[in-house]
């Protein structure tokens, strides 16, 4: 039964990844969302059934405030995406209820898993080993002209868009470092089952993978990461803080070229956009243009509606999109419901983690997320923040979720 347990508390916690940015999931996300809400609430049905009744209380309060902005925008927010929405955070609640205090284990575990074989399917990509068996695989259509990929479920193999870099089975690798540092993050600072050596070998593999993301926002994640490690960690000795600290202004030294070129130059570039008319950086652009609309809509203008401004105020092609979640949040659901999100993220952390420092350093590492990935605003994975900290707030249940046991208070 404990085996048994344990295989559908893998595939529930895959569920949550494939849901939140897979490849395969984007072909058909509303069709695969129904499945996934269905798959878990039928797993919770059988294996726990109980609520917190704070969460009801708050998912009336979430879709009631989508709801308004409905009528407030015209229906620019459509209902569709106002039931969806709810969805994803119900969804992300029975997932981690349903796993209870073995979500921290069984993600790091299932996270491991996906990044071990990503590795291998990436040397493949690079390599074109194995041509032959890849291309006997299932194929995948490409979305939005890009040209088909290969299997999808474990990895995404030959995916033109991305061939240089490792996307394990999302959609970009800027999608992969978000799963990636959160299980480091974890293994740093969360106190789990994982012996000490397991620990090590699991940072390692997670580690090398996020280098062939090459993703901007991932290494700027793991270098605020690593400089709480060596102030808040335990996992670390004094010497091996001393070790680590050394290794990192020698990794510093040697690639100062590749680390200024891959992150200090694309920082300057994002706040040396002249003005609303400057194309030159999409991010800051998009910024620029967020920052219009919300000051001629506070309460926000709907989806639809965005997307004709950011056509009329931008000059670009209707059906683009800001890549800033944050100023999206505002643009779109207006400042009300964002103040409300955004407080609710960072509470969420202040249980999960407790008062001190980390839980803010872990909600600017999700705002560092959501600046480069808008498409992460609500999705169930970051929903599951908000959801499990409802989890954790049942004193009946000894959640991993809330065991601070590994942590050095600020």
């Amino acid at each position: 039964m404990t085996t048994q347990k344990t295989y559908i508390n893998i595939a529930l916690v895959y569920l949550l990844l494939f849901t939140s940015g897979s490849y395969f999931y984007e072909h058909s996300s509303s069709k695969y969302l129904l499945l996934a809400f269905a798959a878990s609430l039928m797993v919770w049905l059988i294996s726990d059934r109980s609520i917190s009744n704070r969460f009801v209380v708050y998912v009336a309060g979430f879709s009631s405030f989508l709801i308004l902005i409905h009528f407030y925008t015209g229906g620019s927010l459509e209902f569709s995406s106002v039931i969806g929405t709810t969805l994803k955070l119900v969804t992300a609640y029975l997932i981690v209820k349903t796993v209870g205090d073995r979500f921290i284990g069984t993600y790091i575990n299932v996270v491991v898993f996906l990044a071990a074989i990503s590795l291998l399917g990436y040397l493949s990509d690079q390599l074109y080993l194995f041509d032959g068996l890849i291309k006997a695989l299932p194929k995948i259509k490409g979305i939005d002209g890009a040209g088909p990929s290969y299997e999808g479920i474990f990895y995404l193999f030959r995916f033109q868009e991305h061939l240089e870099r490792n996307n394990s089975i999302f959609y970009e690798p800027g999608a992969y470092q978000i799963f990636l540092n959160a299980a480091l993050f974890m293994l740093f600072f969360v106190k789990t089952n994982i012996s000490r050596n397991r620990q090590w070998l699991y940072i390692l593999i997670l580690t090398l993978v996020l280098a062939t993301t090459r993703s901007t926002t991932g290494y700027l994640i793991f270098l605020v990461m690593l400089v709480f490690v060596l102030t808040k960690s335990k996992i670390l000795s004094g010497s091996g803080k001393a070790i680590l600290a050394s290794s990192i202004l020698l990794a510093a030294a040697g690639l100062s070229a590749q680390f200024q070129k891959v992150i200090f130059e694309k920082i300057q570039d994002y706040f040396d956009v002249a003005d609303i008319t400057d194309q030159s950086n999409l991010r800051s652009f998009d910024v620029l243009v967020d920052l219009e609309i919300i000051k001629r809509h506070i309460f926000g203008v709907g989806y639809t509606e965005y997307l004709r401004q950011i056509s009329t105020i931008g000059k670009v092609k209707e059906g683009q999109t800001s890549s800033n979640g944050v100023t999206l949040a505002f643009a779109v659901y207006g400042l009300p419901f964002s103040l409300f999100l955004f407080t609710s993220y960072y509470l969420a952390f202040r249980r999960l983690l407790g008062p001190g420092i980390l839980s803010f350093v872990a909600f600017v590492m999700l705002l560092i997320v959501l600046v480069g990935e808008s498409y992460y605003l609500m999705v169930p994975y970051t929903l599951a923040i908000i959801a499990g900290a409802f989890v954790c707030n049942r004193k009946t249940e000894e959640s991993a979720l809330a065991n601070r046991a590994g942590l050095n208070r600020a």
